[in-house]
């Protein structure tokens, strides 16, 4: 049971819902995650961001998102 992914997913957010763990961090593929939020997720500081992508120059679009561009 605990292989399948959805059902760990739903099992943790029901643990969040009741106060039981904190909430979890969205998931990458999610439709409302900001493009540079996996750097968050996994643990990434700027420093090594900065040392990945030294030249990356924040874009903002027409609706407002803003995008890292190398």
């Amino acid at each position: 049971m605990m292989n399948d992914l959805d059902t760990v997913n739903m099992i943790l957010a029901q643990l969040a819902d009741e106060g039981t763990i904190e909430p979890m961090a969205e998931p990458i593929d999610a439709s409302d995650c900001h493009p540079m939020d996996w750097a968050e997720v996994v643990g990434i500081a700027d420093e090594v961001f900065d040392e990945m992508y030294p030249h990356a120059e924040l874009m903002v679009d027409n609706e407002g998102n803003s995008w890292y561009i190398s």
